[in-house]
């Protein structure tokens, strides 16, 4: 019995031994020099084309991303003629272009952006959206009687229509339900889109989601190149990452920007170039 006493006691001081010998020692991370992080969205409605530039922060920075405002930013044709110029405007910490912008389904562009004497730019085709012949919505109790299974409870959307374009298709669909984007990191997964999982015609295409009854939906379908898609794909992987030892170490998405002056310099970030359509319904009773 007292020699397991002193076995115990033995064990005791070892650990207090094991815990003085401990040093804590600060990890002294560089400080690593910023990025330009570039935002853009070229559309072919008829408005201004917006683009915000910020500047990255380091690790141990806090708060927002700074606003860069010294910019030269020019849209341009695929013949690298002048479509218009952006401003800066400082309310919003948005550039956008002079006037209203109308771009052509089909055609080309390109975004010149030069920062302290070096060039990057963008490249990007419209390309056609796809003809959406109805949008419409079923209760989960007229689901159930078609002999589907249903997740959830509430209303659910479904889209049929066709593709108008040649090969693989990528699209972007926003929704917002009552004035809000559903934006969280399942939404956007769910938001990116490929016709390979669809085919060229499509049928009872599930929206995804469900709503209630009264909800206003607007939905805004955009067409994405494979660069910007890829981008996306990335980057919803990023925000899946769960950081552990089986996970890939995280890296920046792939930028479709390129710095002409300084490939070694090359921003964060991404510019689309879409073609988009919207729709709105309101989810109204059966009753």
């Amino acid at each position: 019995m007292k020699a397991n006493k002193n076995k115990i006691l033995s064990l005791f001081f070892a650990i207090l031994l094991s815990w003085s010998c401990q040093e804590i020692i600060d990890v002294d991370l560089e400080q690593s020099k910023t990025n330009l992080v570039i935002e853009g969205k070229i559309e072919d409605e008829n408005s201004l084309q917006r683009i915000k530039i910020s500047q990255s922060l380091n690790y141990y920075d806090t708060g927002e991303m700074k606003p860069f405002s010294d910019a030269d930013i020019s849209l341009l044709d695929e013949n690298d003629n002048l479509i218009s110029q952006y401003i800066y405007n400082p309310q919003d910490s948005f550039y956008q272009t002079l006037d209203s912008v109308r771009l052509e389904i089909g055609s080309e562009y390109k975004v010149q952006i030069v920062v302290n004497e070096e060039i990057l730019v963008a490249k990007g085709k419209i390309l056609e959206n796809p003809t959406l012949d109805s949008i419409y919505y079923l209760s989960e109790e007229e689901l159930q009687n078609l002999g589907q299974q249903v997740i959830g409870e509430g209303y659910f959307m479904f889209v049929n229509g066709r593709l108008n374009n040649e090969g693989v298709e990528y699209f972007k669909l926003d929704v917002t339900v009552n004035d809000t984007l559903r934006s969280s990191r399942g939404a956007l997964s769910n938001s990116i889109l490929t016709s390979e999982f669809f085919g060229k015609e499509f049928r009872a295409l599930p929206i995804p989601g469900s709503f209630k009854e009264k909800d206003s939906v607007d939905l805004e379908l955009y067409t994405l190149n494979e660069d910007v898609y890829q981008y996306y794909v990335e980057f919803i992987n990023l925000l899946f990452n769960d950081g552990g030892v089986f996970s890939p170490p995280p890296v920046n998405p792939t930028t479709n920007i390129e710095n002409i002056t300084n490939p070694e310099n090359q921003p964060l970030g991404f510019i689309q170039f879409s073609s988009v359509q919207k729709r709105r319904l309101i989810i109204n009773s059966r009753d």
